[in-house]
Order: C-alpha cells, then sequence, then structure tokens
C-alpha cells in the first residue's frame, strides 16, 4: 500500500457500481476497498483510516442511512451517502446523520472524483493521538490511559471499548452498537460479554468507592461516558 495514495472506500450492494467506482478511482491515483453492504463495510474501513467513504443508501441487512452513525463513530473522512432517493428530506436526513454530501444517482463519474478530490483538498481534522476527558486521559499511540495521576493498565479489549467512549463522549451505545465497533460485525460475542468488560472498565476506572463512576447506564438504552 502506498500511504502517499488517498483511500476511499465503496459500499454499495450493486456490483455494477462498485466494479466501476472501484476501477475508475484506481485509475484517478486512489486506493480502494469495497464491499456489498454495511456491515461488511464497517470491517472493511476498521484499521485502515480511509480518506473518505462512498456509502450507498439502499442495502440489504441494514440501509446506509441507519447505518452512517457507525461510520462515523469509527472514522472522521469525509462520508459521500449515494442514493436514487433525491427527495429533500431523504438528503436532510443523510446530513444529520453525518455525511458530508448527498450524490444523487445516477451520477456522472468524473464529476464525483471532482468532488471527491475537492473534499479531500480542505483541511481535516485530524484523528487526535491524545483523548481528555475531564482527569480521563488516553494516548492512543501509546496506548496509555491516566486517571488524574494514575496510570490504569487496560487489556487491548478494554482499551478499545475506552476508546469508541472517548471518541463520542456523551453518546449512549447500545450493547449492539459496542459488540459491533469493538469487537466486529461478525463476532459471535453476546450481549453478556459486554457487560463483563464494562465492569473490568469500571473496577480499574475507579479504584476505590469514593472515585466517581465514569462509565453509566442508560436504563434501556446502554452506556455512555458521563460528563
Amino acid at each position: 500500500m502506498d500511504p502517499r495514495r488517498p483511500r476511499v472506500a465503496v459500499i454499495d450492494d450493486e456490483e455494477d457500481i462498485r466494479c466501476l467506482l472501484a476501477s475508475e478511482l484506481e485509475a484517478a491515483g486512489f486506493e480502494v476497498r469495497a464491499a456489498r453492504d454495511g456491515p461488511a463495510g464497517l470491517e472493511a474501513i476498521r484499521g485502515w483510516e480511509p480518506s473518505l467513504i462512498l456509502l450507498d443508501v439502499m442495502m440489504p441487512k441494514i440501509d446506509g442511512i441507519s447505518i452512517l452513525p457507525r461510520f462515523r463513530a469509527l472514522t472522521q473522512a469525509p462520508i459521500f451517502i449515494l442514493s436514487a432517493k433525491g427527495e429533500t428530506g431523504d438528503k436532510v436526513l443523510g446530513l444529520e446523520r453525518g455525511a458530508d454530501q448527498y450524490v444523487a444517482k445516477p451520477f456522472e463519474t468524473p464529476e464525483l472524483i471532482a468532488r471527491i478530490r475537492s473534499a479531500l483538498r480542505r483541511p481535516q481534522l485530524d484523528e487526535p493521538q491524545l483523548l481528555t476527558d475531564g482527569d480521563l486521559q488516553m494516548d492512543r499511540e501509546r496506548h496509555i490511559v491516566w486517571r488524574g495521576r494514575l496510570q490504569v493498565a487496560l487489556t487491548g479489549r478494554e482499551f478499545a471499548l475506552l476508546e469508541t467512549f472517548m471518541r463520542r463522549p456523551r453518546r449512549v451505545f447500545s450493547k449492539e452498537e459496542l459488540i459491533d465497533l469493538v469487537w466486529g460485525i461478525n463476532s459471535e460475542v453476546s450481549p453478556n460479554c459486554v457487560e463483563t468488560y464494562i465492569s473490568y472498565l469500571r473496577a480499574k476506572l475507579n479504584p476505590s468507592a469514593q472515585s466517581e463512576q465514569l462509565i453509566v447506564t442508560i436504563r434501556g438504552a446502554g452506556y455512555t461516558l458521563r460528563a
């Protein structure tokens, strides 16, 4: 992989469109990963750090609008929604869910590539290596966590779980979302396993009874990192 080539993820259930976009984008100098549905797309971008994502709306398993927040939880890369549904309400919903642009189908590939280049020329927010929330700090690069002046030893899975919360503090994550984001879409992890790892994290982040509980349960919804 050439680190100088921008990376574009193409997520669309239509094979002809995936192949066309992959071919045209690679010819234009991009590195491409393609997936046939949202869950496969999440697995494709996990750890890959795409420069931009092209996400179809009408897909099996889960539609693009519904799964879009899960992509946004993994990356700050621009997300373009591709859809044959061009009504204003659909566009507004896509943008409110975290998309950067809404591209109506059918589209002209040269124009789409021009839009991609334009989006990538704009200054992008770098993924922060140091995450801070109150007295909690995480160094993503060195894989170190502190609470106040106390360094907290975490396993790889515990670190990934806490990172998910710290990247979106105050957002409530359901158990199903945490399984998708931390263990992977196709994993066979049960909700009880999430509860177990939450208890591990709480014990390590709150070593004494006087410590304020950081990860709280929102009854009927999931878990969140408190303010």
